[in-house]
């Protein structure tokens, strides 16, 4: 091979190079990642002469799911799980559903949360 034959129709050559590497670049922009993260969790709003009663998990493990692409822009470090305590009285309470109280983009999904329920007993004063 010379010189000659690789330089041959050299501008078809390198746009055919630059749409295969756009074309994996995209590929593998969209395939599927999972990702765990701790996200911290605050109780807020507890009703006035009650106190928290036991312990509060400070977090849970959240295993996400996402294309590849979606990750660019999520800032995991973001994450709160907020619990609103504001309709509580003395007691136990349980929270369940705890993925809908997260702000994931809509592109992010929830595969596992451990634990996947809280249960805050509060108690007066």
């Amino acid at each position: 091979m010379t010189w000659r034959d690789l330089t041959n129709n050299l501008t078809i050559k390198l746009l055919a190079l630059l749409l295969a590497v756009t074309l994996w670049m995209l590929a593998k922009g969209f395939t599927n990642v999972e990702m765990d993260i701790k996200v911290p969790v605050h109780l807020r709003n507890v009703p006035r002469g009650l106190v928290v009663g036991g312990r509060l998990p400070s977090s849970v493990q959240v295993s996400v799911v996402g294309s590849r692409i979606r990750f660019v822009e999520f800032h995991p470090e973001r994450l709160k799980l907020e619990l609103d305590a504001s309709n509580l009285d003395e007691g136990t309470a349980t929270f369940g559903s705890l993925e809908k109280r997260l702000a994931l983009p809509p592109e992010i999904s929830v595969l596992r949360l451990y634990p996947s329920t809280i249960s805050v007993t509060l108690v007066r004063r």
